[in-house]
């Protein structure tokens, strides 16, 4: 009998142990899974070499920013909406008499019109003459607003935007759409050209 006893003790004991071992297997794949489907406690992936860096317009240094477009009112709303953005974004611009003497050698030259069709050549001379990190130079075009049905104004407009830093950099160069609405026909205008240059130096800055 006490044989019998010994051995149905083993055999409990035996079975008590497989169950335990089997458990801790079993919470052990589950934390397992879960670690890999979380992502918790697990490397990171490294980068992807040769990832491509934006480029980025230069903080060290001021800034300019020439316009062209048809219209001097339209191109006055748009160069104070960019000088404004850059000012915000902490970035230094060249005073306004500098500014004027940059703005005249670029008209004669028609170095914004160049430089957003591909020719930077007039900028770069720009920026090495007048000592400036990069420009900014811009097309507006802007329709004439609408009266719509709820006797408010639609205004429209497009701007042109890149950047052309001293070394040769450019940034952005694409073409920026707003329309927007206001209480008046100048208004209406001012918004959609702001609208429009807001999306455009976003892919400057």
């Amino acid at each position: 009998m006490g044989v019998n006893w010994l051995k149905r003790t083993a055999a409990l004991v035996l079975a008590g142990c497989l169950a335990l071992g089997l458990a801790a297997g079993q919470e052990a794949g589950a934390a397992i899974r879960r670690g890999k489907l979380s992502g918790g406690g697990g490397a990171s992936p490294p980068p992807q070499a040769g990832a491509p860096v934006r480029a980025m317009l230069p903080k060290k240094g001021d800034i300019a920013v020439v316009l062209d477009g048809p219209d001097k009112h339209h191109v006055s709303m748009a160069e104070a909406a960019i000088v404004e953005t850059l000012i915000g974004r902490g970035y230094r611009v060249v005073d306004e008499a500098k500014m004027k003497r940059i703005r005249a050698a670029a008209a004669r030259a028609k170095a914004a019109r160049l430089a957003l069709e591909g020719d930077v050549e007039g900028i770069l001379r720009i920026n090495a003459s007048y000592s400036v990190a990069a420009t900014v130079v811009a097309s507006v075009r802007a329709g004439r607003p609408r009266l719509n049905e709820f006797r408010l104004f639609t205004g429209t407009a497009s701007v042109a935007i890149m950047a052309v830093t001293s070394n040769g950099t450019r940034l952005g160069g694409q073409t920026a759409e707003g329309k927007q609405i206001g209480y008046t026909p100048d208004e209406a205008q001012q918004k959609a050209i702001d609208a429009a240059v807001q999306t455009g130096m976003s892919k400057v800055l």
